[in-house]
């Protein structure tokens, strides 16, 4: 193989990998499945309501995530608990509660420290941080 063929080889490979792209806010690659990179304990970084900041109405929330899909929401001495799952695109993210609310998300980034979803219904973007 010439070294011209070697190098158009690695040029296509180099942009597939970068046009594949999963989340608009993400770096090309993880080398961490969804799931892991979801677990965890976070809290709000950022929350934006109409381009809005509306942090300061979050900030004693945490939301925790497990890798058998349970979610806990803690507000201060409040807890809501149920489960969290992907929907039918890469890009769906559903927490389902146990008092029967349903809120499916749009993942805008999904690393393992950095977490934004955007509330499809309400529009309201969530820029969490993992705390644990």
């Amino acid at each position: 193989m010439t070294i011209n063929k070697i190098g158009a080889i690695a040029f296509i490979l180099a942009l597939t990998t970068f046009a594949c792209k999963k989340y608009p806010e993400n770096p090309p690659i993880s080398l961490y499945p969804r799931g892991e990179r979801v677990e965890g304990k976070w809290k709000a970084e950022k929350v934006k309501y109409n381009d809005i900041d509306s942090t300061s109405s979050y900030t004693k929330f945490i939301w925790e995530f497990t890798r058998n899909q349970s979610v806990i929401i803690q507000n201060g001495n409040s807890k809501l608990t149920g489960f969290w799952t992907t929907g039918n695109s890469y890009k769906d993210f559903i927490i389902e509660l146990d008092n029967g609310q349903r809120n499916t998300y749009e993942i805008r980034r999904l690393q393992r420290k950095f977490f934004w979803i955007k509330d499809r219904k309400t529009q309201v973007e969530f820029q969490l941080a993992l705390i644990k």
